[in-house]
């Protein structure tokens, strides 16, 4: 992410809860990368431009982020910070992330968010 003077006087922490990206199964993985991320709102522009197409589940969420973690599809796992462990169903780059502001100093931010689709697994590792 590239920032400017006005993010640098003023900082505002976006991404606050951590979670543990697990790029295979947790216990054959070793360790994972802690990231930061936050939830996205299913009724929000975001989700539906993004996964309006796909039918809801149960126990799916979705988070965004702009950390450099690599999820793959069916085979990377997440714990998120309330303990419960997600597998990655689906991974979109959301390029319209940063909003356009008057009298930035680079005219429109560059930005590019990871929004993932999650759906809830059993945490038979007991992964923490």
């Amino acid at each position: 992410m590239i920032y400017d003077a006005l993010d640098v006087l003023n900082p505002k922490p976006r991404f606050t809860p951590e979670a543990i990206f697990y790029a295979e199964r947790p216990d054959a993985d070793g360790g994972g990368v802690h990231f930061n991320y936050e939830y996205v709102n299913p009724y929000s522009t975001t989700y539906r431009r993004l996964f309006a197409n796909i039918q809801g589940e149960d126990g799916s969420v979705a988070i965004r982020t702009n950390d450099a973690i690599k999820p793959v599809v069916n085979k990377s796992y997440i714990l998120l910070a309330s303990g419960q462990l997600f597998k990655v169903l689906q991974v979109e780059i959301d390029y319209q992330a940063a909003e356009k502001q008057a009298m930035r100093l680079l005219g429109t931010p560059l930005s590019a968010e990871l929004v993932l689709r999650l759906v809830a697994v059993d945490n038979v590792w007991g992964v923490k």
